[in-house]
């Protein structure tokens, strides 16, 4: 495995000695990463090993506990929220406004930062939403209420709110939840095209490696807060770095039609009890 970070010589995030956590729970101690812009940057890891709460240090859902976070060479935490919003957007993994929105109502949200003085929609935000909704293909669901949704169906809407707000760099927590291999295929090609045709940087959670591997540029492998791994896929995703980081035995090949890596996993890894008789 590798620790060494790229370099990044354009960074759309750079952190600077980073902890993060929940209150005293610690997390991560010390992180130090560069997101470069216009790139694909999947964070990959067990359970627990700290690449949500990054992700959320990173779209200032939470404050660091130390450290500072720089949003296009600025310090996020002391820019105004819309102007935050203006540069980024985030699907995170729990959703929290009120089911009983319309999808409509919902994708619309993503259009508040851009509003003026009058909070009135413009021309332009109509065009915003309706490409929103085209992308995600929920033009037969705008006036269903969220509650009345199938799980994936209420995801693509979740898409469509973040993809409304056209920034420039768009983050992902887990962004295949709900979603059948179809549509987690659809959803993936879909945000690389607009990392390939708009230049939007995106930096995704992702729990399928095969999936980090083929549909990003950079994988960044974290365990136990600390990043182990940090390289191209063909670099991060060895035999090695799947038995120290993940537990298990697996082998490694090249997908045969993208020339990605992709893994086999084969079994689980049992640690001993050494303190067994």
């Amino acid at each position: 495995m590798t620790g060494k970070e790229p370099i990044v010589r354009d960074p759309a995030f750079v952190t600077e000695g980073i902890s993060t956590g929940y209150g005293a729970h610690v997390v991560s101690q010390h992180l130090s990463l560069s997101i470069e812009r216009g790139g694909r940057t999947a964070l990959v890891g067990p359970n627990g090993s700290g690449k949500s709460t990054t992700l959320k240090t990173l779209a200032r859902l939470i404050a660091p506990l130390t450290g500072t976070v720089y949003l296009n060479g600025q310090h996020i935490n002391r820019l105004p929220t819309r102007q935050v919003a203006r540069q980024m957007a985030i699907l995170p993994q729990v959703h929290e406004i009120p089911a009983e929105l319309t999808v409509l109502e919902l994708v619309e949200q993503g259009r508040f930062p851009h509003v003026g003085t009058l909070g009135m929609l413009r021309r332009q935000d109509d065009a915003a939403i309706e490409e929103a909704v085209r992308l995600t293909r929920l033009e037969d669901f705008v006036h269903r209420p969220l509650d009345t949704l199938s799980g994936g169906e209420r995801q693509r809407a979740w898409v469509a709110l973040a993809l409304a707000q056209r920034t420039d760099i768009l983050l992902l927590d887990e962004p295949t939840t709900f979603l059948d291999i179809g549509h987690q295929l659809e959803l993936l090609q879909l945000v690389s095209s607009l990392n390939r045709d708009r230049g939007v940087t995106l930096v995704m959670v992702l729990h399928d490696l095969n999936h980090a591997a083929r549909f990003s540029d950079r994988m960044v492998a974290m365990s136990g807060g600390e990043v182990v791994a940090d390289g191209v896929p063909g670099e991060v995703l060895t035999p090695g770095l799947l038995r120290d980081c993940f537990g298990v035995e697996a082998s490694v090949v090249t997908d045969p039609r993208t020339g990605s890596p992709m893994c086999i996993p084969y079994s689980p890894i049992f640690q001993e009890d050494d303190s067994r008789e």
